[in-house]
């Protein structure tokens, strides 16, 4: 019968480890680590000795990772994670303060982050929170690791296309999208999809159902000529410069001055809405903070 293999390694291991790798060196490692560079060598070789394999190929130069350390470093770093998240979980059920939140958003979340934000520190005011803006889960760097508690959003709400990952994901609410250009522009007067087709076209990361669904509708081709802007900024700077279609967000006309310049196409055909959801890569991960703050988001959404 088979039993589970003892553990050789220990988190002090793992995080000098880690360190020697992104610093590319045993010396460099030393100083971020504040140990010496005996020390550090020890540990590298002890966890070395400890798993039976070469993590870093090593020259005069410095170290590079082996093939068997490049997957132990994508390991460790949830590992490490996983080991904070857990320490702060049971900081935060003991009764402690403190603790730290990472949560990656999109644009859509500004229309319930402030509210959310505000209610969620008025409970939690000694949580550091960290926010970065992100497109999707696989186009940031550290979400694999779990280095984010949970991420909010935007998704084409496209019928029969299924979901293509392992992630959970709460509906927080709906916005209707539009097509927008700049005032002036020589398709402004169109009225059907169709009339579009040999435009340049702006469109989000999830831009491709929608295209796809959208020209499906008028037995059209979908376009070629397609820029997938991940930053709201830059793209609302685009459709004010050029003469490019973009897909953007109704609530966009709410705001006169960030639709400055810009008009919505009137097209006979409707547009799928964008989803905006809580996505978390493990649910049993989340800490009483990410609990509360999603809890805050929700409530937050039921008020639009």
């Amino acid at each position: 019968m088979a039993t589970d293999s003892p553990i050789r390694f220990n988190l002090r291991q793992l995080g000098v480890f880690r360190s020697v790798a992104e610093s590319g060196g045993i010396r460099a490692a030393a100083r971020r680590l504040g140990l010496t560079q005996p020390a550090v060598t020890h540990a590298v070789r002890e966890l070395e000795q400890g798993l039976g394999v070469d993590l870093f190929v090593r020259s005069a130069k410095g170290v590079r990772l082996t093939a068997p350390g490049e997957a132990l470093l994508l390991r460790t770093q949830r590992i490490l994670h996983e080991a904070q998240s857990a320490q702060a979980e049971l900081e935060q059920m003991g009764g402690g303060l403190g603790g730290r939140l990472r949560i990656a958003l999109s644009a859509a979340a500004s229309s319930v982050l402030p509210q959310a934000l505000s209610d969620f520190r008025a409970q939690r005011p000694d949580v550091v929170l960290e926010l970065r803006e992100m497109t999707w889960p696989t186009r940031l760097d550290g979400w694999r690791e779990g280095e984010y508690d949970f991420a909010v959003l935007a998704q084409a709400d496209v019928p029969h296309v299924p979901h293509q990952d392992a992630l959970e994901r709460e509906l927080l609410f709906a916005i209707p999208a539009v097509l927008a250009v700049r005032t002036g522009h020589p398709l402004a007067g169109a009225r059907s999809i169709a009339e579009l087709a040999q435009a340049l076209w702006l469109a989000p990361g999830y831009g491709m159902e929608v295209l796809d669904l959208l020209f499906a509708q008028c037995q059209t081709p979908p376009p070629r000529d397609i820029i997938y802007c991940h930053s709201v900024s830059i793209a609302l700077s685009l459709l004010r410069a050029t003469d490019a279609v973009g897909v953007v967000s109704s609530r966009l006309f709410l705001d006169a001055g960030a639709s400055r310049g810009l008009v919505a196409l009137a097209v006979a055909e409707p547009l799928p809405a964008a989803r905006v959801c809580v996505v978390i890569r493990d649910r049993q991960a989340l800490t009483p903070a990410a609990r509360l703050f999603i809890d805050c988001l929700h409530q937050a959404a039921k008020a639009l």
